[in-house]
């Protein structure tokens, strides 16, 4: 049974890679980045992103201000901390709309800040009477929600609303929620917050940010905070062509995104960011349509949907029949086809024989040229072998 949530309710996606993806430890976008990278999810229809953390000083603010005033369509946010000083630093950098955060768990509040729950209000208060006062808009963020008790959180989130929230925001900071836990917490809070939206901001710390925003979209929650390539603090951010590609083909929900270029924003950020794309990734990895076996290359040649849930081009990449110790011969047959040149079934098998000997030797699979090198060589080796056979005969 297909997992479907309501499709006529909306998705917001806002892209935290300027934000959250620059404070991955060692990361640091120059001002023409970022404005690339801005650029790049506009073009492809992301309809809002974190723009920066104006509050660290002029640099940053000039890049947020330049992504502002860049005339894009999407919506610019800049994120603050929940006080005033950062709301104010927002506004000199130009932003209408601001993330407002502060972490609500004990375990911060105790061991973090040494203050009483109450403070977490005092501070709210602060820093949302001031955008107020600027003409600003808000979400209220919960940082560390997931490690806060639920009574807590309805208690923040009705007293952001209260002051004026246009959204909240539920943080799982450190990426211990999982995706039964993340459907009923949703579905508690959307009962008590009504129809103000909530937003998720997830982490990958056990390798299940993006199935915790499915499973909170399917109980409720409105938007969703990703990064490309999932960049972010530690292990990373649910990431946007991941969530994007799972919302559309598991839960039937396009979000009108323009997929095709994912590969290539992945590989810009990773450039900028001085970060490999492994070839594993999800989504956008080489490998994702690289096929050695060869039952699965026979599958696929016979019918891509055999083995793959969606083709290459659409996020930007191209298929692969990658030959190698598993390949059969069908894939040898079909890889010399792309190089003009018809094998006979006799001659595949026996440079498949020759091909798998080298990727052992190797370790890898092979590649176009060295394909190459054996035909050549059993080229030869027939000739030597022929010209043998007709020399015994005579």
């Amino acid at each position: 049974m297909a997992l479907l949530i309501n499709l006529q309710q909306p998705v917001r996606v806002i892209d935290t890679t300027l934000r959250d993806g620059e404070q991955t430890a060692g990361v640091v976008f120059a001002k023409h980045e970022k404005l690339r990278i801005a650029a790049l999810l506009d073009e492809i229809g992301v309809p809002a992103i974190e723009a920066g953390y104006p509050i660290l000083g002029e640099q940053e603010q000039e890049a947020i201000a330049a992504i502002v005033h860049a005339g894009l369509s999407l919506e610019v946010e800049a994120f603050c901390r929940a006080r005033a000083e950062d709301v104010q630093a927002a506004a000199k950098a130009g932003v209408s709309s601001v993330v407002i955060s502060i972490s609500t768990s004990p375990i911060h509040l105790e061991r973090k800040y040494q203050k009483p729950p109450e403070w977490v209000f005092e501070r709210v208060q602060e820093a949302t009477e001031e955008a107020k006062r600027l003409g600003m808009r808000f979400t209220v963020s919960a940082e560390d929600a997931s490690r806060t008790s639920m009574e807590f959180l309805r208690r923040y989130y009705a007293f952001a609303i209260a002051q004026g929230a246009e959204r909240v925001r539920y943080c799982d900071t450190l990426g211990v929620d999982h995706p039964f836990g993340v459907l009923a917490k949703v579905q508690e809070l959307k009962a008590h917050i009504g129809a103000t939206p909530l937003e998720l901001h997830m982490h990958n710390d056990f390798g299940m940010a993006t199935a915790n925003v499915l499973s909170g979209l399917r109980g409720g929650a409105d938007g969703v905070a990703v990064s490309i390539g999932g960049l972010g603090e530690r292990t990373g951010n649910s990431s946007l062509e991941e969530v994007v590609m799972a919302l559309k083909y598991l839960y039937g929900k396009d979000l009108g995104i323009d997929t095709t270029r994912f590969r290539e924003i992945v590989e810009y950020v990773a450039a900028a960011s001085s970060r490999a794309i492994p070839v594993w990734k999800t989504i956008v990895g080489t490998n994702v349509f690289a096929h050695e076996s060869g039952i699965h290359v026979d599958g696929v040649l016979k019918n891509p949907k055999n083995y793959e849930v969606f083709s290459p081009e659409e996020v930007g990449l191209e298929r692969q029949l990658v030959v190698g110790k598993h390949s059969g011969s069908h894939t040898i047959y079909y890889k010399f086809k792309e190089f003009g040149i018809e094998l006979t079934q006799q001659e595949a098998q026996d440079i498949l024989a020759m091909a798998r000997e080298m990727a052992v030797d190797l370790k890898r699979a092979l590649f176009d040229k060295e394909l190459m090198y054996i035909y050549r060589d059993y080229q030869k080796m027939r000739a030597r072998r022929d010209g043998a056979g007709q020399r015994a005969q005579s």
